[in-house]
């Protein structure tokens, strides 16, 4: 006869708890490497950089699928003015998105997260003179504690190649892998 004390009853019903609790535990995603996704590499550009100079450096790279993004430009005018601007960047077919936005106290509008793409010359040449037509002004950063950044869709494979290939030029501050978003949960 076996006989089965309350110590290896106690260490059963442990084993059996810890079982059951593995089997129903979901895989925390905040502890899976995160996917790359392959043929974009993202980058940051460095304080002070124009919109101008970026674009300059990415014709000289030969890179003619890009987007550029939170560019940041300011103007003082009248609060009715507000629509006219939003629709003057709305017809400009480069410009996939922006913000026109007057803080209470503010003298100036602000126009910003601009996101330009694929920028031709012309295209080019028609937003700097909107921008100087309009008398806007670019600020040397995002603003509000953001970076502007790019991103450049690229051969597939060839990622660590223009990393490399950004990070070497004085208008970049950081590129990286364009990584899958994981929500948290």
């Amino acid at each position: 006869m076996i006989m089965i004390t309350n110590y290896q009853k106690i260490l059963f019903a442990v084993f059996v708890t810890i079982s059951i609790l593995l089997t129903a535990c979901k895989r925390d995603s905040r502890f899976e490497k995160p996917k790359i996704i392959y043929g974009q590499v993202e980058f940051i550009i460095k304080n002070n950089v124009t919109l101008e100079s970026i674009y300059q450096t990415i014709l000289q790279q030969g890179i003619d699928n890009y987007l550029l993004s939170n560019f940041y430009y300011t103007k003082t005018i009248p609060a009715d003015s507000m629509l006219y601007y939003h629709y003057l960047f709305l017809s400009q077919p480069y410009v996939t998105n922006f913000n026109v936005f007057k803080k209470t106290g503010d003298t100036f509008t602000r126009f910003n997260n601009f996101v330009f793409q694929n920028f031709s010359d012309n295209n080019f040449i028609k937003w700097d003179s909107i921008v100087v037509h309009e008398h806007l002004i670019e600020m040397p950063d995002a603003g509000d504690g953001y970076n502007r950044s790019g991103l450049i869709y690229i051969t597939y494979g060839q990622e660590k190649i223009w990393i490399d290939r950004l990070k070497s030029l004085p208008e970049i501050k950081s590129a990286d892998y364009v990584y899958e978003y994981i929500p948290e949960f």
